[in-house]
């Protein structure tokens, strides 16, 4: 699993919708220039915020993206606030679908195999991932859309060969099975991330249907190994195929780029790579504290190795309120009149929204322990794990807000604490021996997260010009 859809934004886009309403259709950049700076944006956030040299590019950039205003424009904005969130919503199915061909790679492994694949390829797809779609939207926030494509490109087609080579090295005996299976890992992962930065979600789950369908009939007994191998293979190999194809694509809601030469990969780069550090460790971070969770019992028990699907499945739910909470941030301007009162304001919609995520996944959650519990599989230590991950999905929606004000070292901090936690009660407590214990610390843990989290938007939230 990947956030790539809330966290990593093209930041340009944004900040032409917010400046649409006071700009209309501009003469020319200059007037945007004026603008841009009348709302406090200086060359120093030019560059860091936008990744533009300075003012008068980032009006340049503004200006082409502004288009011309059409008569229906608010109809079409409604519809396509509509289309965003259920694109938002349907990204629990783009993560969750994988699972599907789990039993089929557990059956093909072994189970020790399994999990090493997991945990190593798993952590280092979400690292890979998440630092492709950062930089390509960073590069596509500076108008370099066909080195964006490239870039993702060549993440897609390099990506498969590391994760084999990472799996190798995690379980050198795991043979060429493990070398399939991670390779299918990143692979995924990489289709995912593609069709999440050109809006494609809709064509991945027709792609990946026939696997996921084949895994299914698998679990049930209908499917045989080999040909369930196969189908979920060629689904997963379709998906790269796609993937690789869709970045040669413009990327949608994009108005024509100027006919002009982009520079060569390494200086397009170049100007990102001091943050990249920083976006590798908050992705880094991510991975371990969900993954250093759930470690000990993906070969276990079953209601301890499906207590993150409530999680999975609700991540498209998470970022979806996400995103509205920023419409109704700054629909939040227009309603208060005093930065006291948009302060307070602010502040309950926060809450309310954390409320809200937990309630989704705990719905999600319910039906998963309800299922588990009617099958006579369900334990306390596994009705304790899913919450810890409901739980965990309130945290995620706080590290989207965070991060979304571009305050990703202090969501890193509040990772890092979280983790730190967890992984020293787990030392200091029985270990994995106790499953309903660890997931106890593990329920801390992740409250502690939020603490941490909210704490970090304490100096931030409330500054309304963030949200003009």
């Amino acid at each position: 699993m990947t956030d790539t859809a809330q966290l990593y934004y093209d930041p340009v886009d944004l900040l032409v919708e917010r400046m649409r309403p006071r700009l209309g259709r501009p003469v020319d950049a200059m007037q945007v220039a004026v603008a841009l700076e009348s709302d406090g944006i200086t060359d120093r956030s030019a560059q860091t915020d936008y990744g533009q040299a300075d003012v008068f590019m980032l009006a340049e950039e503004v200006w082409r993206r502004l288009g011309p205003v059409p008569a229906q424009r608010s109809a079409r904005t409604a519809r396509h606030g509509e289309g965003r969130a259920l694109r938002d919503i349907s990204h629990g199915l783009l993560y969750l679908s994988p699972s599907a061909l789990f039993p089929v790679a557990l059956a093909l492994v072994g189970g020790r195999t399994m999990v090493v694949a997991l945990l190593a390829v798993g952590g280092l797809g979400w690292v890979w991932a998440s630092c492709s779609a950062w930089l390509a939207y960073r590069l596509l926030g500076r108008g370099l859309d066909r080195t964006s494509g490239r870039l993702l490109r060549g993440a897609a087609l390099v990506g498969p060969p590391v994760a084999a080579g990472t799996g190798l090295v995690a379980s050198p005996a795991g043979g060429w099975p493990l070398v399939l299976l991670a390779v299918a890992i990143l692979a995924y992962q990489m289709a995912a991330t593609v069709a999440l930065f050109h809006r494609r979600e809709g064509a991945l789950l027709a792609v990946m249907a026939p696997g996921v369908l084949a895994g299914l009939g698998y679990v049930a007994g209908v499917v045989p190994t080999g040909p369930a191998v196969t189908v979920g293979g060629t689904s997963v190999v379709a998906a790269l195929a796609f993937a690789v194809w869709w970045t040669t694509r413009p990327a949608p809601g994009r108005p024509p780029a100027p006919a002009r030469p982009e520079p060569s990969f390494p200086r397009a780069v170049r100007p990102e790579l001091s943050r990249l550090p920083v976006v590798l460790a908050y992705a880094g971070l991510s991975a371990a504290f969900l993954l250093h969770a759930n470690a000990p019992y993906l070969s276990g028990a079953a209601d301890l190795a499906v207590a993150a699907a409530p999680l999975v499945a609700g991540m498209g739910l998470v970022e979806w309120r996400a995103h509205t909470f920023g419409v109704h941030a700054r629909g939040l301007l227009h309603r208060t009149g005093y930065p006291r009162q948009f302060g307070a304001a602010i502040w309950r919609r926060l809450i309310a929204e954390v409320v809200i995520v937990t309630g989704l996944l705990s719905g999600l959650a319910m039906v998963l322990l309800a299922l588990l519990s009617a099958t006579g599989r369900l334990t306390d230590a596994g009705a304790v794990l899913a919450t810890a991950h409901v739980a965990v999905g309130a945290a995620y929606f706080l590290v989207f807000v965070v991060a979304n004000h571009a305050r990703y070292a202090r969501v890193c901090a509040a990772l890092a604490v979280a983790l730190a936690a967890h992984f020293t009660t787990r030392q200091i407590g029985a270990g994995t021996a106790d499953p309903l214990q660890d997931a106890v610390f593990f329920l801390g843990s992740a409250v502690l997260l939020q603490v941490s989290l909210i704490a970090a938007l304490g100096g931030i939230l409330a500054q309304a010009w963030r949200y003009r």
